[in-house]
């Protein structure tokens, strides 16, 4: 009765509602992105290499050639590292600086899916139907952790993401909006723009990715050659060239085939057809992936997308073109994860285009489109909306039992952090939190509001708000807590260890890190850093011939205590300068005689 009341009032004057509207996106936003933005240091290894390569670029000021560690950095473009430049120099180098860009990113997506879903509505749906979908659509694409947990690392990722989403958008809306609209004008505009945008932000995926979905789209409903047809192509090919061609056209002219093998060559194409880094995976790998970047809505995704009933093309192809975004949805969805799939390289990351495609997904599936016409036949029931309360029960149930299973998980998670050597404290600190209590209280309460809503009489309704309200409070209750506590136990020590070794440092001293790949040193230090495998191999390195540029009494080692704890018996004449919770900065005096270290 008051959510009745409530929205009356909101419609008694549209300009409330998009107050309203605004706040809540706002809020949402804050929430998902950016409350504590700025809390954590650089993530290792890739945010920490990503972001270097921005701060490098500020100070150089060269804005076409990427370096890390003093080499060229062609494995992604330049999208990113702009961003990240950019940022910088208006607000200052700092971790919430590196990370606004990607924060704003997946905020944009939030807010372009919201108008989505409210262009593809009918004129004569009712405005509080209207609004409900678009509002949920919106926080389902806030509130997973695939957007999260990307919308908050400074890497490549999100940019790549968003700008194919942005990008396929804009499509959506050019193939569906009537003609002269000003929502199919801005779609003509919105397709290239992004797509060049994700082509400078991960390389000609961000091209051929979007191509895919929307050439399979186009031919599973028959409309090919007729979008074609209204298709501005001069204009649409030349915003995509003025946007993407001069930071290549100027990168190629400044290092030719160092640039062009190295990029083309080794980060695209041998990255799709064989295994880089050691990151395969069998061609299921990123299933597990989806269930997880989609939690806790990935427990009802099977049903949505069988309740489309893609096979039935014919009774797709009848619908009006602004009903037709859920099955648009299904096709960028699966052409995601199966051209990833068929890649050789395998990271989680790679599959982040495909949940907002999935979050559209599920909205229409919660609150289906009233402009759906049904087809004839047993194919009405595609997307009437009339659909049997008993599989929604099978996956509110499985939600449920996760949920009541992962509770005492939760609550037993400081014996499992006990494990890590390298963060002894940590354990004793999460368990002081009560984070691990507050977490457990979460699920085992989003499970008993599931297994109540299941057991009311009648048709099962609104069981997808234990899920949002499990979100939402994790937002508000684990995350300004847990942020803070993962800064002092795991990330400050590794920051402030690295900013002494760029005090301590003599002139050309070289600083080693050994053990593990912390690219934040390289960061934090403001020096460049070599990374050796083991204690083992700094021994090897330092019997190595000394060059000019290496011609230094000592070198100082940076690495895991438990990993170190015998470098002075190893390398006679090291000394321990400090150490920080788990991680140590010494001092080793190179050999006068290669061969005196090696006896």
């Amino acid at each position: 009765m008051i959510t009745q009341g409530w929205m009356t009032w909101l419609e008694r004057d549209q300009r409330r509602l998009w107050m309203v509207s605004g706040f809540a996106y706002l809020l949402l936003c804050w929430l998902a992105f950016f409350q504590n933005l700025g809390s954590l240091s650089l993530m290792d290894k890739t945010e920490a290499l990503f972001v270097e390569v921005g701060r490098q670029m500020v100070e150089r000021g060269d804005w076409i050639t990427p370096m890390w560690n003093g080499e060229l950095f062609f494995d992604y473009p330049v999208w990113g590292y702009w961003m990240v430049a950019l940022s910088f120099r208006l607000f200052g180098v700092s971790e919430w600086a590196a990370r606004l860009p990607v924060a704003l990113a997946a905020s944009a997506v939030v807010l372009a899916g919201f108008g989505l879903l409210w262009f593809s509505a009918s004129g004569e749906e009712e405005l509080r139907s209207r609004w409900r979908r678009a509002a949920f659509g919106a926080a389902l694409l806030a509130l997973n952790p695939g957007w999260i947990g990307w919308g908050r690392s400074s890497v490549t990722d999100m940019f790549l993401a968003s700008a194919i989403a942005l990008s396929l958008f804009g499509f959506f809306l050019s193939y569906s909006q009537p003609p002269g609209s000003g929502a199919r004008r801005l779609g003509f505009v919105a397709m290239p723009l992004f797509s060049a945008i994700a082509v400078l932000a991960k390389g000609p995926v961000g091209l051929v990715l979007p191509g895919l979905v929307v050439l399979v789209f186009l031919i599973i409903q028959g409309q090919l050659l007729a979008f074609l047809r209204r298709l501005p192509l001069l204009p649409v090919a030349l915003i995509f060239l003025v946007v993407v061609l001069p930071w290549y056209v100027l990168a190629a002219h400044a290092h030719g085939m160092a640039f062009l093998g190295g990029f083309f060559g080794f980060s695209n194409i041998q990255r799709f057809t064989s295994v880089l880094y050691r990151h395969a995976g069998p061609w299921h790998f990123y299933l597990p992936w989806v269930l997880l970047l989609l939690l806790p809505w990935s427990f009802h995704l099977p049903l949505a997308l069988v309740r489309l009933r893609f096979w039935k093309l014919k009774a797709w192809r009848r619908q009006p073109p602004q009903a037709q975004l859920a099955q648009f949805c299904l096709v960028w969805f699966l052409a995601v994860l199966l051209f990833f799939s068929a890649a050789a390289t395998k990271l989680a990351g790679y599959i982040l285009p495909l949940v907002p495609a999935a979050a559209l997904l599920l909205a229409l599936y919660w609150f289906p489109l009233a402009n759906v016409a049904p087809a004839p036949g047993s194919d009405s029931e595609i997307t009437s909306g009339d659909w049997p309360d008993r599989p929604q029960r099978w996956s509110a149930w499985i939600n449920a039992l996760v949920f009541a299973a992962l509770a005492p998980a939760a609550a037993l998670a400081p014996r499992w952090a006990a494990t890590d050597p390298a963060y002894p404290r940590f354990a004793e600190a999460l368990s002081r939190s009560g984070l691990p209590l507050v977490l457990a209280l979460i699920l085992a309460g989003s499970a008993i509001a599931l297994v109540v809503l299941l057991l009311r009489a009648g048709r099962p309704r609104a069981l997808w708000l234990p899920d949002l309200a499990a979100m939402l409070l994790l937002l508000t209750l684990v995350v300004p807590t847990l942020a803070p506590l993962m800064e002092t136990q795991r990330q400050r020590p590794v920051r402030e260890l690295a900013e002494r070794a760029g005090q301590l440092a003599g002139a050309g001293e070289p600083l080693w890190v050994v053990g593990y790949k912390r690219y934040s040193v390289v960061f934090y230090s403001r020096r460049q850093a070599r990374f050796l495998d083991s204690p083992e191999g700094a021994r090897d390195a330092l019997n190595e011939p000394m060059g000019p540029e290496s011609a230094t009494s000592s070198v100082l080692i940076f690495g895991e205590e438990h990993r170190l704890r015998d470098l002075s018996r190893l390398l006679p004449g090291a000394t321990l300068l400090e150490g920080r919770s788990g991680h140590q900065l010494w001092r080793v005096p190179r050999s006068t005689t290669p061969n005196d270290r090696a006896r």
